[in-house]
C-alpha cells in the first residue's frame, strides 16, 4: 500500500506544480491546485502512519480530515467556471465539516500521544462520526455537483468534462466506503483492500487533472486554431505572398466582415511541426511581462488598429520575438491574447455601469474596447465567457439585485 500512496504523492505534487507553472491559468485553476495540494498532504500524512506508526488500531482506524475538503473544493471550481466572477469565500460554510474534522482529528492525536486509558475509545468515536459524515456527503454532493455541471456548464467542454469526471470518481469513492464499510466487519482483509481502492482513485483524479491542461489546449486549437490557419493558408494563396506575419494581421478583419456561418471548409488533416524555439524561457517570460504592462497600464487594446507590427513598435520589442512568445509560452494567436484584454474591460464596464443604473450601449463599450465588429466581439465574448453580452449583463444585474 506504502508504494501506492508514495506514487499518488509524486501525482500529485507534479500536478499542483504543472498548474502553478501556467502563466496564464485562469482563476478557477486555484481551486484545482488547492485540491491537489490537499490529496498530496492527505497521502503524505498516511504515508507517515504506515511508515512509522506500528499501533494496529491507528492503522485500521485513524481516518484523516482532508476528505472533508475534496468535495467543497471541486464544488467552488465547479461554481467558479459556471460564473467566473463568482466569489469563492463567499461560500465559506462548506468547510465547516473540515475545520470540524480537523479538531476532531488533532485532539484524537493529542489523547492518543498522552497514553490516555480512553483513547482508543476517543479514536473509535472519532472514526466512525468523520466516516459516517464524510462518506453520505461526498455521494450528495458529488450528484448535485454532476448535476450543476450537466446544466450549467456548456456543450462539451473540457471543464465540464474535467467537473463531471472527478464528482463520479469522489462519487465511487463514497459508493465504494460504503461497501467496505458494511462488508469489512465480516471480512477483516476488506479493510486494507478498500484503501488501496479508494488511494488509487486519487491517484488518478490527480492524472486526470494533469491531462486537464493538454485536453483544454488541444480543444481550443481543434476548434479555433485550424480554422483560422486554413483561412490563412486560403488568403496567402489567394493574394500570392508567402509573408506570415501579414496573413496573420489580415485573418482579423476578414474574419470580421464575413459571417461566422459561412465560414465553412472542407476538413483536411492539419499537421503541425513542432519548431526550434529561438528565445529561452527566461526570455519569453520577460517578453510576457513587457506584454501585459503595456495592455494593463498603457492599454493599447483599446486601440482598434493594433497589430502585431504596430505592438512591436511601442513597446519596443522584436515582433517575431513577441509572435514566438505567444505561440510558444503563452499558448494564444495574437488577436486571441489582445481581445481577452478587451473582454476584460467591457466586463469591467458593464459591471461599474450596471452597479450605478446607469445606461448601457454594449456596442459602444465593445468599440471602445478596441473592436471593430459586432459579430466579432460577440464570438469572442462568447468564447471566453461562455456568456453573449446580454446574457451576462443580465447575469450581475441580478447579482446586484441580491446583494
Amino acid at each position: 500500500m506504502k508504494y501506492i500512496i508514495a506514487i499518488g504523492i509524486f501525482q500529485a505534487l507534479l500536478a499542483a506544480v504543472l498548474l502553478l507553472r501556467s502563466r496564464y491559468r485562469k482563476n478557477a485553476d486555484d481551486l484545482l491546485i488547492s485540491l491537489v495540494i490537499c490529496i498530496g498532504l492527505h497521502l503524505s500524512i498516511k504515508f507517515f502512519i504506515f511508515t512509522f506508526v506500528e499501533d494496529q488500531q491507528v492503522l485500521t482506524m485513524m481516518n484523516t480530515f482532508i476528505g472533508f475538503c475534496y468535495i467543497p473544493l471541486l464544488y467552488l471550481y465547479t461554481l467558479k467556471t459556471i460564473r467566473p466572477e463568482f466569489i469563492s469565500a463567499s461560500k465559506w460554510y462548506v468547510f465547516i465539516p473540515f475545520i470540524i474534522g480537523a479538531i476532531g482529528y488533532f485532539s484524537t492525536v493529542c489523547v492518543l500521544s498522552a497514553t490516555s486509558p480512553k483513547a482508543y475509545l476517543i479514536l473509535y468515536w472519532y472514526n466512525t462520526i468523520s466516516l459516517y459524515t464524510l462518506l453520505p456527503l461526498d455521494i450528495i454532493f458529488s450528484c448535485g455537483i454532476i448535476y450543476l455541471a450537466i446544466n450549467k456548464l456548456p456543450g462539451n467542454s473540457q471543464e465540464k468534462k474535467l467537473i463531471i469526471q472527478l464528482a463520479s470518481l469522489f462519487l465511487c469513492i463514497g459508493i465504494l466506503g460504503v461497501s467496505f464499510t458494511i462488508f469489512s466487519s465480516y471480512i477483516f482483509e476488506l479493510n486494507y483492500v478498500s484503501r488501496s481502492i479508494i488511494y488509487t482513485l486519487l491517484i488518478v483524479i490527480t492524472v486526470r487533472i494533469i491531462t486537464y491542461k493538454n485536453g483544454a489546449l488541444a480543444d481550443s486549437i481543434s476548434n479555433t486554431g485550424n480554422e483560422f490557419l486554413l483561412f490563412a493558408d486560403h488568403y496567402t494563396a489567394a493574394s500570392g505572398t508567402d509573408d506570415k506575419t501579414n496573413s496573420e494581421v489580415a485573418i482579423e478583419p476578414l474574419m470580421d466582415c464575413l459571417d461566422e456561418k459561412a465560414l465553412v471548409f472542407e476538413k483536411e488533416p492539419f499537421i503541425t511541426q513542432k519548431r526550434k524555439e529561438i528565445l529561452s524561457q527566461s526570455e519569453m517570460f520577460k517578453i510576457v511581462l513587457k506584454l501585459e504592462n503595456a495592455m494593463q497600464k498603457e492599454r493599447y487594446f483599446m486601440d482598434n488598429e493594433l497589430t502585431l507590427d504596430k505592438l512591436a513598435k511601442l513597446t519596443g520589442a522584436n515582433k517575431y520575438h513577441i509572435s514566438e512568445t505567444l505561440n510558444h509560452f503563452v499558448n494564444k494567436p495574437f488577436y486571441t491574447f489582445v481581445n481577452e484584454y478587451r473582454i476584460e474591460y467591457v466586463k469591467e464596464k458593464l459591471k461599474s455601469l450596471s452597479e450605478e443604473n446607469n445606461t448601457i450601449n454594449i456596442l459602444e463599450l465593445a468599440f471602445e474596447s478596441g473592436f471593430n465588429s459586432k459579430s466579432s466581439f460577440n464570438r469572442y465574448f462568447k468564447d471566453i465567457t461562455t456568456y453573449t453580452p446580454r446574457e451576462y449583463l443580465n447575469l450581475i444585474s441580478k447579482e446586484a439585485v441580491v446583494l
